[in-house]
């Protein structure tokens, strides 16, 4: 992240502004995503009882990844402990830049692959591939992809655009040169994607910070067709496809701070419930990777607080929340199944149904609204919503887990039947089925 006064002047003029058709940012989709593919608002009823085949929960868990900053002092300065918290939290994909020519840090990437990490690398500008083999050659093991500048249209280069689009072309070269997936480069403004233009990427490339607001927010700025309306996923998306078409989109950075000094700060339990949010939200949108920016408080700028553990690396309850997701995912098969069964509750309810077996599932429910307001800085209630479950056939089993304020996790057995239904609010419960 490049903490800039473009981003921070968009963020705050677009309380007010309606046509900042140059900024990017961002949200996600209006209220309700019916399945993995789809990004369509959830009607009051939703899933036949024909059944709705669910995601691959192993693939949902490998959507899930974390910015890094390896060389700074607030990772530096114990970088077991540090390892050791990447262990903790479970993820498997890590983002950060490239050091040719540090054998130190070669070695220390090094040994996240030993532990089955990857890194999504991020070429710094100017770097040629005579130092990109260079990094390569040690940290091979390491490397999962290779990323374009990142939001290079924040440089001084008077001609940043062909800049990009040129480094663009050679990153994509090498990738493919050593048989890796290249990422597409993030920008800040909207507008200047289009500048770009279409670049050589596997991936897309998109940053979507929410401005203090829920995930599943519609947009709050200006309307500008085709795109959509700003603060939204789809606008975040559509703006990103100016570069790299119809390739799948990665969110390199998103996430929220917790604290006061950070831009749009949420209490830390919003965050909680935000970040599982976002999560959920992005793969439903078809979105296959979610970076969250970042691991570590660095307690500078307006990203100080958006760590998900603080700079003395204790956990944060959105760390603890992720990690207990990814746990309770564990175990899962490779496949996807239908679930037979209807859903009937509230609009502002969601869901993302995950396939664990061919006869177990995992539901996700959630109430895709606000839980703080950014101008007021004021909690809002979230009324608890009835959502009822109909099997085609009764379940062999029934259970849901909930997070609790530090985002750890209790589990309740249900009786198995026919009919269920639960209450649910802003905190996803997650509900395990077994046919």
């Amino acid at each position: 992240m490049d903490e800039t006064s473009t981003f921070i002047r968009c963020a705050a003029l677009l309380l007010w502004a309606t046509s900042l058709a140059g900024c990017s940012g961002g949200g996600s989709t209006p209220s309700g995503t019916t399945h993995a593919s789809s990004a369509s608002p959830t009607p009051a009823a939703t899933a036949s009882p024909q059944g709705e085949t669910g995601g691959a929960a192993t693939a949902f868990a490998a959507s899930v990844g974390v910015d890094v900053h390896m060389s700074t002092q607030t990772y530096a300065q114990n970088p077991a402990a540090v390892a050791a918290l990447v262990a903790q939290l479970g993820v498997r994909h890590l983002r950060d830049s490239t050091f040719p020519g540090q054998q130190n840090m070669c070695a220390l990437f090094q040994s996240y692959a030993g532990n089955g990490v990857r890194f999504d690398f991020i070429v710094t500008p100017g770097e040629t591939d005579a130092q990109l083999q260079s990094w390569q050659s040690c940290s091979a093991p390491a490397a999962e992809a290779y990323e374009g500048y990142n939001e290079y249209d924040l440089s001084n280069d008077p001609n940043w655009p062909q800049t990009l689009r040129t480094a663009q072309q050679q990153i994509y070269a090498y990738a493919h040169g050593i048989g890796l997936p290249a990422v597409g480069p993030a920008l800040i403004s909207g507008g200047d994607y289009g500048e770009v233009g279409p670049v050589p990427a596997d991936y897309g490339n998109f940053h979507d910070y929410f401005a203090g607001r829920n995930p599943g927010n519609p947009g709050f700025g200006g309307t500008f067709p085709p795109f959509g309306t700003y603060g939204s996923l789809a606008y975040d998306m559509n703006i990103a496809r100016q570069t790299t078409g119809q390739a799948p989109l990665w969110s390199t950075e998103t996430g929220y701070g917790d604290a006061p000094g950070s831009i749009d700060p949420v209490p830390p339990v919003t965050k909680m419930h935000y970040s599982l949010r976002t999560l959920f939200l992005h793969w439903n949108a078809g979105v296959p990777r979610t970076y969250f920016y970042e691991l570590l408080d660095e307690n500078n700028g307006d990203f100080g607080s958006f760590g998900l553990a603080t700079p003395q690396l204790q956990p944060k309850p959105a760390f603890y929340a992720i990690s207990n997701l990814l746990a309770h995912l564990a175990g899962s098969q490779t496949t996807t199944a239908a679930l037979p069964y209807s859903l009937t509750a509230p609009s502002t309810v969601d869901h993302t149904l995950l396939t664990r077996s061919p006869t177990q599932f995992t539901l996700a429910l959630w109430e895709e609204v606000p839980e703080w307001n950014p101008v007021t800085n004021q909690l809002i209630a979230v009324t608890p919503q009835a959502v009822t479950l109909n099997f085609a056939t009764r379940p062999q089993a029934v259970s849901v887990t909930t997070f609790n304020t530090q985002g750890q996790t209790s589990t309740a057995t249900q009786t198995p039947a026919a009919s269920l239904t639960l209450r649910v609010d802003g905190s996803p419960s997650l509900v395990d089925i077994t046919i």
